[in-house]
């Protein structure tokens, strides 16, 4: 069993979101991203997506939808809900995905 600390080791690049798995298995994906500025292309995804804030502020767009997040918030994202991140700052996200 590997523990793995959240809070360390966060790096960012200016050019790119850093995706570091946590976890996977047949049922469940975590992941903690990292993101400076960037914005996503739209995302339409098979599975429920559940987003953490752990550090920063971002806003989604979630089907024209503008929400904005900050530390400490959490939100579900539902199967084939077609979404984009329009502004991030200094991000780190808890991504759970958990596959049909």
């Amino acid at each position: 069993m590997k523990i793995y600390n959240i809070y360390e080791n966060i790096n960012f690049d200016k050019d790119k979101e850093i995706e570091e798995l946590i976890f996977e298995n047949e049922k469940i994906k975590i992941l903690r991203t990292t993101s400076l500025n960037q914005v996503t292309d739209y995302y339409d995804q098979e599975e429920l997506e559940i987003v953490k804030i752990v550090q920063g502020s971002a806003i989604l767009e979630i089907e024209g939808k503008e929400i904005k997040l900050k530390k400490g918030d959490i939100l579900p994202i539902s199967p084939h809900q077609v979404h984009r991140v329009i502004y991030q700052d200094h991000v780190v996200w808890l991504c759970i995905f958990v596959k049909n």
